[in-house]
């Protein structure tokens, strides 16, 4: 069984975003899909429904850390790759010292 969430706010037309709460089973348990309309010059011809849309599916963690990195980006303070590497060479810390959901 599936549940329609509200719409992203302010992604509206060809930039809309949808999301959808599902069950995983028991290893991902409440889920997210969020959906996206293929901009026609992404679509291949003949392909069927699938090729019309672009969609992520979460688990509730991965939500959570997805959401900190999208924050990051939308402010301009996006972490590459490179200077991540960087940090752990430069930095050794204990596991979980920059663990933001940390209990």
């Amino acid at each position: 069984m599936s549940t329609q969430l509200r719409n992203v706010p302010n992604c509206q037309a060809q930039n809309e975003l949808t999301q959808t709460r599902f069950w995983g089973g028991e290893d991902r348990m409440t889920c997210l899909q969020v959906t996206q309309v293929k901009p026609k010059s992404e679509r291949t011809a003949g392909t069927g429904v699938a090729d019309f849309f672009n969609h992520l599916s979460l688990t509730k963690e991965q939500a959570k850390h997805l959401a900190v990195e999208l924050m990051l980006f939308a402010e301009d303070r996006e972490v590459t790759e490179m200077s991540e590497e960087f940090v752990n060479w430069a930095t050794p810390a204990k596991e979980d010292e920059f663990d933001l959901f940390a209990d």
